[in-house]
């Protein structure tokens, strides 16, 4: 009997050992669970994914470049919104970026994971503004179900599972927010648009069958800025068919450049052509920098939502800005002037894009990306990898100012754009930053 019942002790001694080493990890799993894990301690690899797809299909479906920077603004907001959460001293960008409304709350006692709601989010928001686009959706879905499943094989379904729905509401709050941009108005007034005639100067277009892009651009509601007008340049390059005038002498530069451009110069023009089609426009191009920078430098979750936020806010502003201008100066493209005053047969080393020459848009958005980029990292010197699926080799350079300007030299070196055109491009681009970092904090 006493066998019996010491055999009877040590057995439950043992279920009890048992119970206590395997019970153990579930029992600290479910305590983790009880909190969130800050984003500062989440790979912003996942972000960078994120946006390396949103790039992809605005290269695949051939988005213009104003309608590009719309796109990546509110890609990098709905990115931002969605982990903000968890992000110490995080700032939501509600009460900041022109109407966007407060985004919904988080459930108090509860846990969340951050990647897992900005899937959420970015599964509402990049389909919702590409909705006529399969590829796009099936491309969306399975980045969504890599990510969502990555994370339960790290967290608590049941946490992955709330943190999915909590992205869903904000992606579900961000494009509520964006159907009332005037974005649609525009474009479509946009169709039936008629260059104006009867200035000397005026712009023509310089390509057969093409119209003019989105010429009520300067209408679509701002991110970041008071208003489309506020950082305007002055065009004050009077003009003139006298070959001692500075017009003619501008246009005169652009042909002889063109007529004489060396390697290295069609190099720059054709790494930073960015057209639709061949790229994800040049507002993307800034963006595929700042992904880049998220490996490069080891970036947290909440540092990439961070820039991705503010260099999206920032292209998006700077076409609305740069746009806005196009249209009030109408400026006639150097091909035109050269075509007429200089040279009938002479041609660009890059095809003339249908949309008036002042300002250079490449200089003002590459201006205002740099200046945002610097704010937020410092001067660094960096490589740019963005155009290895063009099978251009890598370009290296000193500082974002420094990739600024080879953006802005290189719409000279095509052969579309005056100097004027560029210098005061890059104004432009100085005052779209320094009034976004004034007026939008994510810290």
């Amino acid at each position: 009997m006493f066998k019996q019942v010491q055999r009877q002790i040590i057995t439950f001694a043992l279920l009890m050992t048992f119970v206590a080493v395997f019970a153990r990890p579930h029992q600290v799993e479910a305590g983790l669970q009880a909190k969130s894990v800050p984003a500062a301690e989440l790979s912003g690899i996942p972000a960078a994914d994120w946006m390396q797809l949103f790039y992809k299909r605005v290269f695949a479906e051939k988005i213009s470049a104003p309608a590009g920077g719309r796109l990546y603004a509110y890609a990098g907001i709905a990115m931002h919104e969605a982990v903000v959460p968890g992000i110490e001293g995080g700032k939501s960008l509600s009460g900041q970026v022109t109407d966007l409304p407060p985004m919904p709350a988080i459930e108090d006692g509860v846990a969340y994971d951050w990647i897992a709601s900005m899937a959420g989010s970015m599964s509402v928001v990049v389909p919702g503004i590409f909705p006529g686009s399969a590829d796009t959706q099936q491309a969306v879905q399975l980045l969504r179900d890599q990510q969502v499943n990555a994370r339960k094989r790290e967290v608590d379904a049941d946490v992955v599972d709330r943190s999915v729905a909590y992205g869903e509401s904000v992606g579900k709050a961000i494009m509520d927010w964006e159907s009332k941009d005037n974005f649609k108005e525009a474009h479509q007034k946009g169709l039936d648009y008629v260059i104006p005639e009867g200035q000397l100067d005026a712009y023509v277009l310089t390509t057969a069958n093409t119209k003019p892009v989105e010429p009520f651009w300067g209408t679509v509601r701002v991110f970041g800025l008071p208003n489309s007008g506020v950082c305007d340049a002055k065009q004050d390059m009077e003009f003139s068919e006298d070959p001692k005038s500075t017009f003619y002498a501008q246009a005169l530069e652009v042909k002889n450049v063109g007529d004489k451009l060396t390697k290295e110069q069609k190099d720059t023009a054709t790494f930073w052509v960015d057209t639709p089609g061949i790229t994800g426009t040049p507002g993307g191009h800034w963006l595929a920098i700042t992904a880049q920078l998220v490996g490069d430098l080891k970036l947290d979750l909440g540092k990439a939502v961070d820039a991705f936020a503010m260099v999206g806010i920032g292209v998006g502003d700077a076409f609305i800005s740069g746009w806005n201008i196009k249209y009030i100066v109408l400026l006639m493209r150097p091909e035109t002037y050269i075509h007429k005053y200089i040279d009938p047969n002479w041609k660009p080393f890059v095809q003339t894009p249908p949309f008036p020459e002042f300002v250079s848009g490449h200089s003002i958005v590459s201006e205002t990306a740099a200046r945002i980029l610097t704010d937020m990292f410092g001067t660094m010197s960096f490589t740019d990898n963005t155009e290895r699926f063009r099978n251009l080799a890598s370009r290296s350079f000193t500082s974002f100012e420094n990739a600024a300007a080879e953006a802005g030299i290189s719409r000279l070196y095509g052969g579309i754009h005056y100097r004027t055109g560029i210098e005061k491009g890059f104004d432009e681009g100085r005052c779209v930053a320094a009034s976004i970092l004034d007026r939008i904090k994510v810290r």
